[in-house]
């Protein structure tokens, strides 16, 4: 409901237009009567209306002066005049003071009722008008903020770049520019993390635009007049930004700096380059300053990391001796050799499961893997993207290690006997290799020749070698009782480059030789299936 004042000196012409105009139909409250200007000042003083109808001839203060007050004084609240006078300068008048309507006396009712309708048309236009102007205001902050993010992001085509920096009133022309995050090690909640904003804000009123994004860091844009000049800027800006921050907070950050750029389109690629380097923050890093430029040479300039394969032979090695010390140490080298590496957290997941996968194979030969044990190292290994940074991921594979470590020793009784097994399917699978030794055996299973040569000799009542023999002639005769293939091919594909060598062990082990073997064995066939 707008409220309405209605003055007139005439009490009369007051008590009909009071008595006769639905007022709360139409939308309007009557809030009071006055009969003079001067009264209807005072009324408004105490209770604000939102249109006045007025007479123009009364004493004190007319209806004109009425107007011209409300112009001055009170611009939300509108007027409509009521009078007997049609002369040109009274409307003029009223003109300029922004009066709605200018009505000659005798005025009916359905003809105030109509003004009275277009004067609530024009109400609700302005209080819409200052709802959405409300919204805007009380708005601005988040649109602006949003806008400077959507520029760091790309989102804004290169020719609304200059309209939105208009509409948000910001002066940001530069010769070069660049964006720079500020990341902190901890979690930060909304509130602090604006106190921090604002004290870069209050810090850098010039060249420096401040924003803040919704995974708990802080933007910043600087403008330059050359490349030069903005590298001394933002490692003073950086600093002191964050020195400031660790005296207010006691809190640490990582200032990640992206390559200049010579337009405003161009600051999402320094934004890109800068969150780039926010990958790395895994690797945690001293807090300071990291530059895109050098960080970019550093990187392509680095060494890769020690062979895989090395590493997970001693890790092997270090669960089956019992060495907890050595794995820590290992986990400990691969943490710097990362650090200093710049290696990609998916690089080191990679790595870190190889080393899981290569324990789980050892411990599968000795058949110790349980279903617990093994939905253990599934969970590991799934978590490991998980994790926030190196040493939560070094945490979780040094107790599979740990846990591992545990299993072998508990299981240590039996360790020659599984160890005999798995040399046994190796032979099985391996035998035609003409390079297979012993050697290599306990290489594969990373246990020592004298250890391997009692465990496997009590287990199987046979040598390494002996073992070997027998498979090998347990194939040669089945190649010479089922196929048509020469002597030197049997010898290669049971592991001997030697015929002569190969006829001589299988005529010491079958008492024949390879063809007399041969040719017994094919008779007795052919006899048969006569």
């Amino acid at each position: 409901m707008y409220k309405v004042l209605l003055v007139d000196d005439e009490i009369l012409i007051r008590e009909r237009i009071s008595q006769r105009i639905p007022w709360g139909s139409l939308g309007y409250e009557l809030a009071g009567t006055c009969e003079n200007g001067k009264e209807a000042i005072g009324f408004m003083e105490k209770e604000p209306v939102d249109l006045v109808l007025t007479d123009i001839c009364m004493p004190y203060v007319d209806g004109l002066e009425l107007a011209k007050y409300l112009y001055e004084n009170r611009k939300s609240t509108k007027a409509v005049i009521i009078t007997g006078y049609d002369e040109f300068e009274y409307a003029k008048r009223a003109v300029e003071y922004r009066v709605l309507s200018y009505v000659l006396k005798p005025v009916t009712a359905v003809e105030l009722i109509e003004k009275l309708k277009d004067a609530k048309k024009i109400l609700d236009g302005e209080a819409e008008n200052l709802k959405v102007r409300s919204y805007y205001e009380g708005s601005y902050p988040l649109l602006k903020n949003q806008f400077l993010l959507q520029l760091g992001q790309g989102r804004i085509h290169e020719d609304q770049i200059g309209d939105k920096l208009k509409e948000f009133h910001i002066d940001f022309t530069g010769e070069c520019y660049c964006a720079a995050i500020l990341c902190l090690r901890e979690q930060t909640e909304k509130k602090e993390l604006s106190l921090m904003a604002g004290l870069i804000r209050k810090e850098w009123t010039e060249d420096v635009l401040v924003t803040e994004e919704d995974d708990g860091q802080i933007l910043l844009y600087v403008k330059k007049k050359n490349s030069s000049q903005m590298k001394k800027e933002m490692a003073v800006i950086c600093n002191e930004s964050a020195d400031r921050i660790l005296q207010k907070t006691g809190k640490t950050i990582y200032c990640l700096v992206g390559t200049c750029v010579f337009n405003l389109n161009g600051l999402s690629f320094s934004y890109e380059k800068a969150m780039e380097m926010k990958e790395y923050l895994y690797l945690e890093r001293e807090p300071g300053i990291y530059e895109w430029d050098s960080f970019q040479k550093y990187r392509l300039g680095a060494h890769g990391i020690l062979n895989e394969g090395e590493r997970e032979k001693r890790i092997v090695l270090a669960v089956r001796s019992n060495l907890k010390e050595e794995i820590k140490t290992e986990l400990i080298h691969i943490r710097e050799e990362c650090r200093t590496n710049w290696v990609t957290k998916n690089k080191v997941v990679v790595i870190y499961q190889s080393l899981i996968l290569a324990v789980m194979n050892f411990l599968e030969r000795l058949n110790l893997v349980e279903d617990e044990f093994f939905l253990k190292e599934q969970e590991i290994i799934s978590g490991l993207f998980g994790c926030t940074y190196l040493s939560q991921m070094e945490e979780r594979v040094l107790d599979f290690f740990h846990t591992a470590l545990e299993l072998v020793n508990s299981n240590r009784g039996s360790y020659g006997e599984h160890q005999a097994v798995a040399a046994l399917e190796y032979i099985n699978t391996h035998y035609s290799d003409c390079s297979l030794s012993l050697q290599e055996i306990c290489t594969k299973l990373a246990i020592s020749v004298s250890y391997f040569s009692s465990a496997f000799k009590n287990y199987t009542g046979m040598t390494f070698v002996e073992a070997l023999t027998k498979k090998r002639m347990e194939k040669a005769m089945e190649l010479l009782e089922n196929t048509n293939l020469k002597t030197y091919q049997v010898a290669e594909k049971c592991g001997y480059n030697d015929a002569n060598y190969f006829s001589a062990i299988f005529k010491k082990a079958t008492e024949k030789t390879p063809k007399e073997y041969a040719g017994l064995r094919k008779n007795r066939k052919g006899t048969y299936e006569n």
